[in-house]
């Protein structure tokens, strides 16, 4: 039997992740788009969900947008109207025996999930990130590609990891935190603040 899924956002990546993983993809919920994309109907945009066949608000959702606290609203916006969702890991990733993953969870191409270690809800891991033994991923965080994240860090709720950057291990990364594309994390990070560079210092805004 099929896994019918319909996916929130027309975003390519994620249709692609749900066609090798085997889901049937039932249809689209896009606000830029209509019509067809990649061959799949554009069911409605976001404020017409309410008038979509009772049948259809059953299928779970994959929520796609990369942005954290998009991807939060967008959570309790539909969670509010009624409606389940769906996790996609993909088949060519490596995910420990002994992690835990959490509903709403999207896990691109060739990520690597190692022992013990705790994804949250709807989770973003982009391609070829390496989230590495006992450490914990807060809900809606993304994990840009090629990020890695070394042992015992705990990241906290809606942050971006930039990609290519380094965490070190037994880090604590606050919640709303943005780490800038390529920066080495040394030291814990306060809440509510944007950290770039080798070693990652806070970025002064002029």
């Amino acid at each position: 039997m099929s896994k019918k899924i319909i996916i929130v956002g027309a975003f390519h990546e994620v249709i692609e992740l749900a066609e090798e993983s085997g889901y049937e993809i039932i249809g689209l919920i896009d606000n830029s788009k209509t019509g067809f994309y990649r061959n799949y109907k554009i069911l409605c945009s976001d404020n017409q969900v309410d008038e979509l066949d009772k049948e259809l608000k059953k299928i779970p959702l994959v929520i796609t947008p990369d942005k954290p606290q998009l991807r939060q609203k967008l959570y309790s916006y539909y969670v509010n109207k009624g409606f389940k969702f769906s996790t996609l890991i993909s088949v060519s990733s490596n995910i420990s025996k002994s992690a835990i993953i959490d509903e709403g969870t999207i896990i691109q191409y060739a990520v690597n999930v190692s022992a013990e270690v705790e994804i949250g809800k709807f989770v973003k891991l982009n391609t070829y990130c390496n989230i590495m033994h006992n450490s914990v991923v807060g809900d809606f965080t993304t994990i840009a590609p090629n990020a890695v994240v070394l042992g015992n860090v705990k990241i906290g709720k809606n942050c971006y990891i930039g990609s290519n950057s380094t965490i070190l291990p037994n880090i604590e990364i606050s919640d709303n935190v943005i780490v800038g594309a390529g920066a080495v994390v040394t030291k814990n990070l306060k809440s509510n603040k944007i950290y770039i560079g080798n070693p990652a210092v806070e970025m002064i805004k002029k």
